[in-house]
């Protein structure tokens, strides 16, 4: 069959033959989250019959392992038919398995797209609920898969930019829109990057501890054309006099050059044009305009009070879920005294307090374990409230 594709201009034509077979695509399996109302399950990570495209140029592949051998390559039949290989330099060897990977790679290095379907929407629509303030972005997503469900046409979601500050859970929202669309999601963490080059394309064989891009091997190692990819803090992406990082950034931004993405490590190009892109940022002046361009930007605010409250209980109920049902999930009022800290703190906080309630042989916590981890945590100064959920004594001027 013929499918027709339109991603921003000139249309694409993807040709699959009817008897493709069936891949299955690797979801991550994020922890439960809190008891809510029934609803339909979350889409299974299989894709039946599933067109798919190449995410990278298996037949370069292998004309580069030949280049490097300087004969025919036999694959299966090297052992038998093949004469010694050359001696390689380490790098050079590194690059030489690389590339008979890929060459070996069951699907020659195609992998299946998405398409909408009711059971992605069902997922996302939860999903919505149980993000409170992403209610936009995944508004987003829902309408791009209720398109895809409606056309025919493999999925397409526009680069997004998640803004606002730390504690926000936009890297936790993103994962479970991965998780809704029954993908993978593949973290970089921009910040700890100091080499954009090696985060997108890699480095060349002469380069000191030289590899495939961050990227481009995540497209290879992966089983789908779409996954998630979220570039965390891409704000704090390092900035040297020599290189210039948001211009490599944004050769996969754009659709026409991240579909012939050359990687620099194995010279075989790559097509990324299918990701979902998913970047985060605390401080948008810290980004030049022609990144800011390409994306879809979301503001995203501190979540307060009952907003806040909600996603204490989003924490709690996956870590009572890591924990196997061992434990019980915490009352509102014990919910409502960890809401005053922070999100990103939360999860450290709440599991110091569950090991402080085992400790005296209770499954639940009280808030006596709260505080006892507050105090492990923050020493013997009292934590303050830090602009989030005041505890409700606070509120009466009874103090905690």
């Amino acid at each position: 069959m013929t499918i027709r594709r339109r991603r921003g201009s000139p249309e694409r034509y993807i040709t699959e033959m009817a008897d493709e077979e069936v891949l299955t695509v690797a979801a991550q399996d994020p922890p439960a989250a809190p008891v809510l109302p029934a609803e339909p399950p979350i889409p299974e990570a299989v894709v039946d019959a599933a067109p798919s495209v190449p995410v990278y140029d298996h037949g370069v592949a292998l004309r580069q392992i030949e280049l490097m051998i300087g004969r025919r390559w036999h694959g299966d039949r090297e052992e038998y038919l093949g004469s010694p290989l050359p001696s390689f330099s380490e790098p050079d060897q590194l690059r030489f398995d690389r590339l008979v990977a890929l060459y070996n790679d069951a699907q020659e290095g195609r992998r299946p797209l998405l398409f909408g379907t009711d059971a992605m929407v069902s997922a996302l629509t939860r999903t919505r609920r149980l993000c409170p303030g992403f209610e936009a972005v995944i508004d987003l997503v829902i309408r791009a898969t209720i398109l895809s469900r409606r056309t025919g046409t493999p999925l397409f979601v526009p680069p997004i930019l998640l803004l606002g500050p730390p504690g926000t859970g936009k890297t936790h929202a993103s994962q479970q829109i991965a998780r809704a669309l029954g993908t993978e999601i593949h973290a970089i963490s921009c910040a700890t990057n100091s080499d954009a080059q090696a985060l997108v394309v890699g480095h060349p064989t002469s380069w000191k501890a030289a590899r495939m891009g961050q990227l481009t091997e995540a497209m290879a190692m992966g089983s789908t054309a779409q996954p998630v990819i979220l570039l965390d803090e891409v704000d704090k992406l390092s900035t040297h006099s020599s290189e210039k990082p948001y211009h490599t950034l944004l050769t996969v931004l754009e659709g026409e050059n991240s579909r012939a993405l050359l990687d620099e490590f194995v010279r075989v190009p790559f097509d990324l044009s299918a990701a979902i892109f998913i970047a985060t940022a605390n401080d948008v002046d810290a980004l030049p305009d022609f990144i800011i361009d390409r994306l879809t930007v979301f503001t995203i605010a501190q979540p307060r009070d009952e907003a806040l409250l909600a996603i204490t209980g989003l924490i709690a109920a996956n870590i009572v879920a890591e924990l196997r049902g061992g434990v019980a999930m915490p009352t509102e009022d014990v919910l409502r005294r960890a809401a005053r800290h922070n999100p990103r703190r939360l999860g450290k906080l709440l599991r110091l307090a569950f090991g402080f309630a085992a400790a005296e042989g209770r499954d639940g916590l009280t808030i006596a374990d709260i505080v006892a981890a507050e105090t492990l945590v923050a020493g013997a100064v009292r934590a303050r409230p830090i602009g989030f959920l005041a505890a409700r004594g606070e509120r009466d001027g009874a103090g905690p």
